[in-house]
């Protein structure tokens, strides 16, 4: 049944079953957690008490020149929350010199700072406030509310106003500009009821690609609406922190008036790319169903098409096919064919990336999966603080992933 090593050899048929052996698994994990909480106990004496030496410099009782202060007893912490639960009456040392006891629960204070980062993560993962009470409540052994763990939360607010006060590098080639829409709490309905009506939030997110390559979130900021007032706020405020658009190539943006208005107020001298994916959805919105099929793929011939000449070309056979059935569809696409070919100025290599907003929507399909548990945000700053927070998430896993069409074609001068 053992190893030569001496450990027990868990592929034989004859070990046995210890688990088998425990009759109540809830008495079983609360001795264990019990003991843990005896043993950390001990350890958190006996560290205070070797720190103590250390900032006396002398052992007990004996005179030297060295020493920089007395010993003082101890006092009893009454209660003392852990990752194991909470510690009752725990003895800590006192000394006559000050500021031994600030130091020694600076250095103890690891543990709070774990459980703070376990909360946000939680929360980002999609976890509601009420279900991470629930969790921690398991793990430490303490009723946790739900806010409680908000007001934990909060530690990201400092982060986000540094977020949105920072400096921003201009050097990127490509930006997408999009929003996305969320719920919160609104003024009560009703005060004797105490419903609530939900209110719209337009979150306005700027993301660029910069000339190495690297995919970057931003920066975003909470709006009304897509209005463009919004927009220009947003973006000016972008201009003023340093983001100029001189390397600026091409601005990639759906066909909202407000974001178009304005990328024209900030950014007048970078040309605009319309996305494609919008206005396919708007041009099947204006045929039949048993044509939409040959009407988008007519108009894949045209974005795919290897030059801009050979788009134009394509455009017009398509136009001409569908004009007489479908005159609004095809003057959808007509009124904007110069803001869709735009892409045909870049390397075919970087064509794709751009020609749609996609890479944008890809990040908000994230934030509308882990918001989905939350629902209707109590206010602005929630909705900030999880935005932020998978937004940090995004800049740091695509931080050192170079697209790969940069790969063929690093910059575009």
């Amino acid at each position: 049944m053992r190893t030569v090593e001496g450990e027990w050899d868990r592929t034989d048929p004859r070990m046995p079953n210890l688990w088998s052996l425990v009759k109540d698994p809830e008495e079983f994990w609360g001795d264990l957690s019990a003991h843990g909480r005896r043993l950390l106990r001990e350890l958190l004496e006996g560290t205070m008490e070797v720190w103590r030496d250390e900032w006396v410099e002398a052992k007990w009782h004996q005179p030297t020149p060295a020493r920089q202060g007395l010993r003082n007893g101890y006092y009893g912490r009454k209660r003392w929350v852990t990752a194991l639960g909470p510690l009752e009456n725990v003895r800590v040392p006192r000394c006559r010199k000050p500021g031994l006891t600030k130091r020694m629960f600076e250095r103890l204070e690891d543990h709070r700072q774990a459980l703070g980062d376990s909360v946000v993560n939680m929360l980002l993962a999609g976890v509601s406030t009420r279900r991470v009470g629930e969790l921690l409540e398991r793990i430490i052994d303490l009723p946790i509310s739900a806010g409680q763990v908000s007001r934990l939360a909060k530690r990201l607010d400092t982060e986000v106003r540094a977020y949105h006060s920072r400096k921003i590098a201009d050097h990127y080639v490509y930006l997408l500009f999009d929003a996305i829409h969320l719920k919160a709490r609104g003024l009560p309905r009703l005060f004797q009821t105490g419903l609530r009506r939900t209110r719209q939030r337009v979150v306005l997110v700027a993301y660029g690609i910069s000339r190495e390559g690297i995919k970057e979130i931003i920066d975003f900021r909470l709006a009304a609406g897509e209005t463009r007032a919004a927009w220009e706020q947003f973006l000016m405020s972008l201009y003023r922190r340093g983001l100029r658009g001189e390397m600026l190539r091409l601005i990639g943006t759906d066909g909202g008036g407000g974001v178009i208005a304005g990328v024209e107020a900030a950014y007048p001298h970078v040309p605009r790319q319309r996305c494609w994916f919008h206005k396919m959805q708007n041009v099947s919105a204006k045929v039949k169903k048993k044509d939409r099929t040959k009407v988008l793929m007519g108009l894949r011939k045209v974005y795919a098409a290897p030059t801009r000449r050979a788009a134009v070309r394509a455009y017009q056979a398509w136009a001409q096919q569908w004009v007489e059935r479908y005159e609004d569809a095809v003057c959808c696409v007509d009124r904007d064919l110069q803001e869709l070919l735009a892409v045909f100025d870049l390397p075919p290599d970087h064509r794709r990336m751009m020609r749609t907003t996609n890479g944008i929507e890809r990040c908000f399909r994230e934030v509308r999966r882990r918001t989905r548990s939350i629902g209707t945000f109590v206010n602005d700053a929630s909705i900030e603080r999880i935005v932020y927070g998978l937004i940090a998430y995004h800049n740091a896993k695509y931080a050192r992933r170079v697209c790969p069409a940069f790969r063929k074609v690093r910059y575009v001068a």
